[in-house]
């Protein structure tokens, strides 16, 4: 049984290199390069190449045979039947270079740090700005009038 499996062995190793696997290679990349050189005539489209693939099919079986021995059931498509896609043609004329005008910085506005109340007497309050808040009832008056409290904050006009 070890006698077989070796004789089986060195058999595939002897395909490649037989007279059938040559003719076979042969006449697959004749029918290769035939169906390329009509090709050039004619622009490729899917239709097209589905007939490409159908017509070398059997030839790729044979060279499976021939070569490998049966071992697979084909070989990777050929890279003559691939047709790479066409690109555009690129044109002389470039198109000058826009050039985006600097962004425009608007400055933020100042925003000021809110008053509050720091300490009050019976007759005025101080603020965190300085001022001097005088009690009038139950509203404060600070330099420019009458001022609204809101717990600690205070915001005179």
């Amino acid at each position: 049984m070890l006698c077989a499996l070796a004789g089986g062995a060195a058999q595939a190793q002897e395909l490649p290199d037989s007279p059938g696997c040559h003719a076979a290679l042969k006449a697959l990349n004749d029918a290769e390069d035939a169906l390329m050189d009509s090709a050039d005539a004619a622009p490729p489209d899917a239709r097209r190449q589905s007939l490409i693939a159908a017509r070398l099919r059997p030839l790729r079986l044979r060279v499976a045979d021939a070569c490998l021995g049966g071992l697979t059931t084909s070989p990777p498509p050929s890279q003559h039947t691939w047709v790479a896609p066409a690109l555009p043609a690129r044109s002389a004329d470039v198109l000058p270079r826009v050039t985006m005008p600097a962004p425009v910085t608007v400055p933020m506005p100042r925003v000021e740090a809110p008053v509050t109340v720091t300490h009050c007497t019976s007759a005025a309050c101080f603020s965190s700005d300085g001022a001097t808040l005088i009690r009038v009832g139950p509203t404060l008056v600070g330099p420019r009038g009458s001022c609204t409290v809101q717990g600690v904050f205070v915001n005179c006009p």
